[in-house]
């Protein structure tokens, strides 16, 4: 895939005309970037890091580059740092970069490490100067999962085409792979799962120790077999202010324990699908989305976890004034649909299941390069990856609050 992209890439390059690099580089570059600072204070369980106490390890810094090469083309990328505790990179990663030919508004064309077109703002999340709250509703826009679907690395065709007096559709189709950062909460997950799996199998007496699970523990790499999806964005006419979306994905995620040529377990998304609605009428902006992701999970032979999640959210942003943005929402998530208390899953506490978050906020934007947020948040469940972050248990009802501030130019 990669070698495709490059060859693909190369031949563009080659392809322009000579006056081409004559073209002035001040008048077409445009360089942007943002610094953010924040502070996430939990009760009962740790969130997204060792937050029970209080934490500032929460920083974001991104560097971002377009330049138009000609009318119709141009190259982009974005270097980004994180520091979210021991479950981030901790380093300067591309984020993404990518060549973009557009010769009509209805195809075009990107290569590269690409923004995935998932849900109506994934490829928008780190532009902080566009969201209302510090974190877009989880159960969507999972932060644990932020590096698998942020971006993918691959071709994508996209446009906006007019569908006559009822409206016009932006749309993205995409095939690719996705990268997966060595430190990363999946990663650390992946790790911690396959470690309890040889504990568990070692202190099994030898006539039911499983042959396929090794007898210690090397090292997790995980890959990407394949990924592909689209998505559609349609604006009607008649609606003024509304937008209606819908996104879809397929992947296998492969896992190799110990530096093995076979994988000894996987993840298929048979399908993972949002539906979007928003509608801005005056100061006011009502957003929902509703998520299913259908997958199957495989390690050492046994299937570990199969069937669909079930998620969606409802929020309310409200601009009384310029700067001033006052939001609410409710969010619910659901490891199986099919089983929403739990009661399949013995082996875990019942709550772990679920994940049920009210939340409000506000949001302050000082000047054209200040923004402020703050949230507070009252869970219900411990679901999505809430184990990681606390290996001596969860408890139910927990909360938690955070606040930001970020510098834009």
């Amino acid at each position: 895939m990669q070698r495709l992209i490059v060859s693909i890439c190369s031949f563009f390059v080659l392809s322009l005309p000579s006056p081409l690099w004559a073209f002035d580089f001040l008048n077409s570059l445009q360089v942007h970037g943002f610094l953010s600072q924040g502070y996430i204070n939990s009760s009962d369980n740790n969130f997204l890091s060792d937050s029970i106490n209080g934490t500032f390890e929460f920083t974001d810094v991104g560097l971002n580059a377009n330049m138009s090469l000609t009318e119709n083309l141009r190259i982009g990328g974005q270097l980004f740092y994180r520091n979210l505790g021991n479950y981030s990179e901790d380093e300067i990663v591309l984020d993404w970069g990518m060549i973009d030919y557009q010769r009509f508004d209805a195809l075009g064309l990107k290569l590269g490490k690409i923004k995935m077109p998932l849900g109506l703002y994934n490829e928008n999340r780190d532009s902080d100067f566009l969201l209302p709250m510090v974190f877009l509703p989880q159960s969507v826009y999972d932060e644990t999962r932020r590096d698998t679907y942020l971006a993918y690395v691959g071709a994508g065709l996209y446009g906006n085409f007019t569908l006559g007096a009822t409206g016009d559709c932006d749309y993205h189709f995409f095939l690719g792979e996705v990268d997966f950062p060595s430190d990363s909460a999946q990663q650390t997950s992946s790790t911690n799962s396959v470690k309890a799996k040889i504990t568990k199998n070692n202190d099994l007496p030898p006539a039911r120790n499983n042959p396929v699970i090794p007898a210690h523990y090397d090292s997790v790499d995980r890959e990407s077999d394949q990924i592909y999806g689209g998505a559609f964005v349609y604006h009607p006419y008649w609606i003024s202010g509304l937008r209606l979306g819908g996104s879809w994905l397929h992947a296998k995620f492969e896992t190799f324990v110990n530096g093995s040529s076979r994988p000894s377990g996987n993840v298929v998304i048979h399908g993972k699908f949002v539906l979007s609605a928003e509608y801005s009428w005056r100061d006011l902006v009502f957003v929902t989305e509703y998520n299913e992701t259908d997958r199957t999970s495989t390690m050492f032979g046994n299937v570990s976890l199969d069937g669909p999640t079930q998620a969606w959210y409802g929020m309310i942003n409200y601009t009384p004034f310029e700067q001033w943005t006052f939001s609410v929402m409710y969010d619910e998530f659901y490891t199986l649909k099919n089983d929403k208390n739990g009661s399949s899953r013995t082996q875990l506490s019942p709550y772990s299941s679920w994940r049920k978050d009210f939340g409000v906020g506000v949001r302050w934007e000082i000047n054209e390069f200040l923004v402020a947020k703050a949230d507070y948040h009252w869970i219900d469940g411990a679901a999505m990856q809430m184990g990681l972050f606390n290996p001596d248990g969860t408890d139910r009802y927990w909360h938690y609050g955070v606040v930001r501030i970020s510098f834009i130019f």
